[in-house]
């Protein structure tokens, strides 16, 4: 029961988890400490915070609408993937991001010149990009391509799994007209999974005989940390966990961040997270295909029992491959955040966003326009923002309370998503809560009103 419960937690992780950018949530500043997470300039407006477990962040997206992806024929109850819808609506170049960022413990502190924090995150990514090609011998095979190529060499895939632990901190300078942070943190990998970013594989055929003409080059898919949740007796559950809080696949990682406000209304800010590489030595293991170019015309199909196997048999027989067990290196997947913001009250921000993570090669960046007012116990906002995969747009929310010590959060980067889900390509939500104190401490006197001397 214990090896069971550990795997299906790794497997939430993985599975719950292009990731984009929480840009409602980032959008919430100051009010909320854990948007430190994303830019380390951030410096809580009360004198201490403690974020409590239950504070998580979850985004599922890509290029295809939910009513694209699952398919329910006329009479039918059961839901399917339609390759052939699918391939009707593929693009050249196909994403699919998945998020889960947990956020278990944040500690922040104030003082009058900046803030220090402490925090403690499990973070999963799942990235895949498809081409369009990849779709089609999906639904089709190659008979829409007699007598020409398939070229699935655009399609990547990666996923993460890991955990981290450490401290920031910010400082005001200039008469708190810039504000700089930065943060440094323990990396250990949890899993991982890569297809090598330079893989090729290319079928042609022939229009004469139907023969097929394959060749792969760099065909090496790179792993970690999955025998620990499969279904094997080698490792006992106190491995396993002992596995997942410490082991050999870790690093140091640094987050920095700069706001700058040159004028009154006026502030700028840029942040830089994740900036690192983790080696992935323990429970690494390298799935390798020598570089092949082959024709393959058939087989005698005549008097045999399992054609479909022989097939397949013959296919592969084709391949020479072998499994190594070498350390390798990835880069983690950084974050960049750009922002201007306008006041056009010291309570009304409008804001202009560009985000970009690179976990693959090729990942396009977001844009988002926000505007937000600040009242007296809470903040809300609202959020416009363009995918530059799909040219999607989406409508966003946001809300951050200060009522007494108790703080609730919440954003979502398309909340329409919650009337008609089926039409969307994205869902996420950021909610959480925090024990707050200290916040009229920082509040200027001529801001406070006396309701005793009305």
């Amino acid at each position: 029961m214990k090896k069971l419960t550990l795997t299906l937690i790794a497997l939430l992780v993985a599975v719950q988890v292009s990731a984009q950018g929480f840009l409602s949530f980032y959008q919430l500043r100051d009010i909320v400490p854990q948007s430190s997470n994303f830019q380390p300039a951030f410096i809580p407006n009360n004198s201490f915070t403690f974020g409590l477990p239950a504070n998580l962040g979850v985004t599922v997206q890509g290029d295809l609408r939910l009513e694209e992806l699952l398919y329910k024929a006329p009479g039918q109850s059961d839901f399917t993937v339609n390759f052939d819808v699918m391939n009707g609506v593929a693009l050249t170049t196909n994403h699919v991001n998945v998020q889960t960022d947990i956020n278990l413990m944040h500690l922040a502190f104030k003082t009058k010149q900046g803030g220090f924090s402490v925090f403690a995150n499990i973070r999963a990514n799942v990235d895949l990009i498809y081409n369009k090609d990849l779709i089609e011998f999906l639904a089709n095979g190659n008979s829409t391509r007699i007598g020409g190529t398939l070229d699935f060499s655009g399609s990547r895939a990666r996923i993460d799994g890991y955990h981290e632990v450490g401290i920031g901190y910010a400082r005001r300078f200039l008469d708190d007209k810039l504000t700089v942070g930065g943060r440094i943190k323990m990396v250990t990998g949890m899993f991982h999974g890569s297809i090598q970013e330079n893989a090729t594989l290319t079928l042609t055929t022939d229009e004469t005989d139907y023969s097929w003409h394959v060749e792969v080059q760099n065909g090496t898919v790179n792993t970690a940390g999955f025998d620990m949740f499969g279904d094997s007796d080698d490792y006992s559950d106190s491995e396993r966990m002992q596995y997942l809080m410490s082991n050999g696949n870790q690093t140091v990682a640094f987050d920095f961040g700069v706001r700058y406000q040159p004028l009154k209304w006026l502030e700028v800010e840029a942040a830089v997270n994740d900036i690192g590489k983790i080696k992935w030595t323990e429970q690494a293991k390298n799935y390798n295909t020598e570089d092949a170019s082959f024709t393959f015309s058939g087989i005698d199909l005549r008097d045999m029992e399992d054609p479909e196997q022989a097939i397949q048999d013959s296919i592969v027989n084709k391949f020479t491959s072998n499994e190594t067990r070498e350390p390798f290196e990835t880069t983690m997947a950084k974050r960049v955040y750009l922002t201007a913001s306008a006041y056009l009250t010291p309570n009304d921000r409008f804001s202009i966003t560009y985000f970009k993570r690179d976990a693959l090669s090729g990942m396009r960046p977001n844009y988002a326009v926000s505007f937000n007012h600040k009242f007296d116990k809470f903040v809300v906002g609202i959020l416009g923002s363009y995918r530059g995969a799909n040219n999607e747009y989406n409508f966003g929310a946001n809300l951050g309370t200060n009522i007494g010590p108790v703080q609730l959060y919440l954003a979502m980067d398309n909340a329409l998503v919650t009337n008609r889900p089926e039409q969307y390509s994205k869902a996420d939500i950021r909610f959480g809560l925090n024990l707050m104190f200290g916040y009229k401490k920082w509040i200027k006197k001529s801001d406070i009103v006396d309701l005793d001397k009305l």
